[in-house]
């Protein structure tokens, strides 16, 4: 029996050689845990109360269904509805510490990041654009690049927009219509971006649905016809899927009655529509100006799919700042390939320059073979021996040998870290007032022996007791009177706020405790 050595060495060194996409995946990943990026995952105090969820779910068994966190809000109901995710940032938590934390939001953002390179490839565009394409949204993405339950909605999206598109092409496997319902029992325990995946199926199945009235062929509308019925059940499923959750249909009503409140949706920064002075916003801007050149020179027909999904994604990234890593995301996916095209033909246009055809053409096939190339090579072998070797590093504290390679940490100098600490050796059990962008921060720090006035569970509060918190941190009429009214005798806030002035105007009132740069701790006197 004769062994085909070149067959085995070929099939090893698709194995072993790292492919472009493996190195962009380690990049990406040590750049979030260790290195350039690493600033970011933890820069949302908000991630301390998730931490502190996942380990009550952990160590109790049960979810928490009232609220523990705050004075004010003390046994009302509270819809802890990302609890799954919560549950995973309790487990590296507790193993980990925030090295833990900051490594699980690298696995997932990696991993996006390079899934959406991949498709990218697939579909047909070149190499080199996809990684500028893949750039410009992972820079987008900046904007809301914290180790929060929202970036498993990402990889959700990426992987929903995947298998509609392969459904669509008619090259999906007779199983891939379970991913739906299946998925979202998952996603909606997760994170509530979950209605964006019902949102896609609906978009291919509206044009599905317009694709069989229009088409000439008979054989081919039924077949789209018979795509749209089946989109419809599996649409469906998912929907019904959604109320696989711990909260039933209250889930729904609550996230509903969260979004549908203006107040809120107008004053909480992530809501609001994206400043265009940053660059985040500005590579948004940069991808909306692609789509435009890509769709007015595209060379094959126009999907009704891809161009439906374009305009969701516009009003997506123009509504929200929150929303731009996903509206981007999907901009690259529906343009991509009609992009490449437009550039590829250039090589063989009539009347173009010599010299840039020449060019063209040479990066044209250059760019053609390396992706063959690339997608020749599946081993992934180094991005998986990179993540589980950082994974011993994280649970020896950061540790290889003596060098200390990982050290997540939060930001002192936009979080009030030497202020905490002096709180935390106070043998006082009295809740904290402090805005509520610090209060998931100080429940990470202090809780339990110390509760939160406020913190930034906006859905937990509502607006009428945000519009009560905010008449104190602006100093409007009536502010003293909601800090006796909230009995606030401890009080953490930035050292230039406006109410950090208002209270050292009353120093028979109350006293400074500590101060530094960033914050200052006031006591009320006791009368």
């Amino acid at each position: 029996m004769t062994v085909d050595h070149s067959m085995f060495r070929e099939a090893a060194s698709r194995f072993l050689l790292p492919s472009v996409r493996d190195f962009i995946f380690i990049f990406l990943f040590w750049s979030l845990l260790s290195g350039s990026l690493s600033n970011l995952p933890l820069a949302d105090p908000d991630i301390g109360w998730h931490i502190r969820t996942g380990e009550q779910v952990l160590f109790t068994h049960t979810l928490p269904r009232v609220d523990p966190y705050s004075s004010t809000m003390q046994g009302q109901p509270w819809f802890a509805w990302e609890w799954l995710y919560d549950l995973l940032l309790g487990i590296v938590h507790h193993s980990c510490g925030l090295n833990g934390v900051v490594w699980l939001c690298a696995v997932i953002v990696a991993s996006t990041f390079t899934i959406l390179l991949t498709q990218l490839i697939k579909e047909g565009t070149s190499l080199l654009l996809a990684i500028i394409l893949m750039l410009l949204v992972e820079c987008a993405a900046t904007i809301h690049l914290y180790a929060r339950p929202h970036i498993a909605s990402w990889l959700f999206v990426l992987l929903w927009f995947i298998a509609l598109d392969r459904w669509e092409n008619g090259s999906a496997p007779h199983w891939l219509p379970w991913f739906f319902p299946l998925s979202m029992i998952l996603w909606v325990n997760l994170h509530g971006e979950w209605m964006l995946g019902l949102c896609l199926l609906i978009v291919y199945l509206v044009a599905a649905r317009v694709e069989s009235w229009r088409s000439h062929d008979p054989f081919a509308a039924v077949r789209t016809a018979h795509r749209a019925r089946l989109m419809a059940c599996y649409l469906g499923a998912s929907a019904l899927a959604t109320f696989v959750n711990p909260f039933g249909w209250n889930l729904h009503k609550h996230i509903y009655a969260y979004l549908a409140d203006r107040y809120l949706m107008s004053r909480i920064s992530e809501f609001r529509s994206p400043n265009f002075h940053q660059w985040p916003p500005r590579c948004f801007g940069l991808i909306l100006v692609l789509t435009l050149v890509a769709f007015a020179g595209r060379r094959r027909p126009l999907r009704l799919s891809h161009l439906m999904v374009a305009l969701l994604a516009v009003y997506m990234g123009l509504i929200s700042a929150r929303n731009l890593p996903v509206s981007t995301m999907l901009l690259a996916l529906a343009i991509g390939p009609s992009l490449w095209d437009g550039l590829a033909a250039l090589s063989a246009r009539p009347g173009a320059w010599r010299w840039v055809q020449t060019r063209i053409a040479a990066i044209v096939e250059f760019s053609e073979r390396m992706g063959a190339l690339e997608l020749r090579l599946r081993g992934h072998l180094w991005p998986v021996v990179c993540v589980l070797a950082s994974l011993v590093i994280c649970l020896e504290g950061g540790w290889l040998g003596s060098r200390h390679l990982i050290h997540a940490h939060f930001e002192s100098k936009s979080i009030p870290i030497a202020a905490t600490n002096f709180l935390e050796k106070e043998q006082s059990s009295e809740p904290v007032f402090s805005t509520d962008s610090w209060g998931g921060y100080l429940i990470y720090r202090l809780y339990p022996r110390r509760q939160v006035v406020v913190d930034d569970r906006h859905d937990l509060y509502g607006s009428s007791r945000v519009r009560q918190i905010l008449v104190v941190m602006q100093g409007e009429p009536g502010w003293n009177d909601v800090l006796n009214q909230l009995q606030v005798r401890t009080a953490l806030l930035p050292s230039d706020s406006t109410l950090a002035n208002l209270l050292r105007q009353v120093p028979q009132e109350w006293s400074v405790t500590y101060e530094d740069q960033l914050a200052v701790v006031f006591e009320r006197r006791v009368r």
